[in-house]
């Protein structure tokens, strides 16, 4: 049975809204309008080096597919490579982090649970200059999202 709010779709490789966020180039597949806002499903592609600083969710869990590519992953206090063809769990509460360790881009297949916040997230992001992120701003989008990053002691 069919909900008003979700409804059965295929999206074509190459379809849906591209933008950048942080480095990375994302494309956005089910996007809240399509799932209720239960969750959102996006493309990742990470240029090599690139990846994203150790931080912690209060308010969704993420799934990350490993389609291409190779990177080195934080998940609490232990660490992890992960390859094409991996599946990696970031729980809500839990500190992750990942990064490109390979010699190309990367591209990983993301679900966020639930997706509705997570959309909205990345639009902040997304509208944010070119160039190097002033950090003391993008923290503060993290903050608003229920995301802190987490800064290495001194």
């Amino acid at each position: 049975m069919q909900t008003a709010i979700q409804k059965a779709s295929v999206v074509k490789s190459g379809q849906g809204r591209q933008f950048n966020v942080l480095g990375h180039s994302i494309t956005s597949i089910l996007a809240k309008q399509d799932t209720g806002g239960h969750y959102y499903v996006f493309e990742c592609v990470t240029p090599p080096g690139l990846g994203i600083p150790p931080h912690v969710h209060d308010r969704e869990d993420e799934l990350i597919y490993v389609v291409e590519g190779q990177f080195s992953i934080m998940l609490g206090d232990k660490n992890f490579t992960a390859s094409a063809g991996d599946e990696i769990y970031f729980p809500r509460h839990i500190p992750h982090a990942f990064q490109n360790t390979g010699s190309k881009a990367g591209k990983t297949l993301w679900t966020v649970i639930p997706g509705g916040n997570f959309e909205e997230f990345f639009d902040k992001l997304a509208a944010l200059p070119v160039g190097a992120p002033d950090l003391q701003l993008v923290g503060q989008i993290f903050a608003k999202y229920g995301m802190e990053i987490l800064v290495p002691a001194h």
